[in-house]
């Protein structure tokens, strides 16, 4: 459990180094956000979510699956439902990487459950966002297909969630 929970804090350095790097690097005079939620669906866990520019968003997500861990940064561009006032929509595209220690999980690749081991790979993301009642609070829905680029090489197409996040 301890050398999970070691590189769990090394992954969520990495992505936190990258999110806090790239947010200045696409800033622009105008409105910022910074959203902070949970997420639960084929995944729990948290979220992050800065605005960089009117329409542009940097969001790290961090969550549990298969009893191991993953973390994922994407870029995401929102545009306005006008029909229906506080919602958007929003696509965008990122990275991922996640660890498994000593065969814990259940996923569906348990013919390689006696050893450990580390995935990395893209994401794109597709999503709805409704402010609810002009507040801070904002629910969610998205859909996230993943596709690994190690040990399990294949598209990753089942993972949705619901969001809840609070903007600061």
């Amino acid at each position: 459990m301890i050398i999970i929970k070691e590189e769990m804090e090394k992954a969520l350095l990495i992505f936190g180094l990258s999110f806090v790097l790239i947010c200045p690097a696409f800033s622009q005079v105008g409105s910022y956000n910074t959203m902070v939620g949970v997420t639960g669906g084929t995944n729990v866990g948290a979220t992050v979510k800065q605005f960089i520019s009117e329409t542009g968003a940097v969001d790290l997500l961090v969550y549990n699956r298969w009893k191991g861990w993953v973390a994922a940064v994407l870029y995401e561009h929102h545009w306005d439902i006008r029909e229906f006032e506080g919602l958007e929509w929003y696509v965008g595209a990122g990275a991922h990487y996640g660890i498994w220690k000593d065969g814990k999980g259940e996923p569906p690749w348990v013919y390689k459950i006696d050893r450990d081991y580390n995935v990395f790979g893209v994401d794109a993301i597709v999503g709805l966002e409704y402010n609810i009642n002009r507040s801070n609070f904002y629910v969610g829905l998205y859909w996230k297909p993943a596709y690994n680029f190690t040990d399990f090489t294949k598209l990753w197409e089942d993972e949705a969630a619901l969001t809840l996040r609070y903007s600061l």
